[in-house]
């Protein structure tokens, strides 16, 4: 499975896979049937890729955890 990349200019790449991973398992457990369904685990990585990329833009790690209004901004666009 091919995602699009998210460029950004990093600042510090601490926490940015448990980002990831983090945003991963917290939406398979809100719902595990995602993993029966590719468009929406596409979704559901797409949406972690972006808490892993807002991670890198910031110093540390739990202060660079982005919101989930941080991401859905990204995702959008704005």
């Amino acid at each position: 499975m091919v995602l699009e990349e998210l460029s950004f200019l990093r600042m510090d790449t601490t926490g940015a896979g448990d980002s990831y991973v983090g945003a991963v398992l917290c939406n398979i457990v809100d719902d595990r049937t995602v993993l029966k369904d590719e468009a929406r685990l596409r979704e559901v990585l797409r949406f972690a890729n972006a808490c892993g990329a807002i991670t890198t833009t910031k110093k540390g790690a739990i202060p660079a955890l982005p919101t989930e209004s941080e991401v859905q901004s990204l995702l959008n666009g704005n």
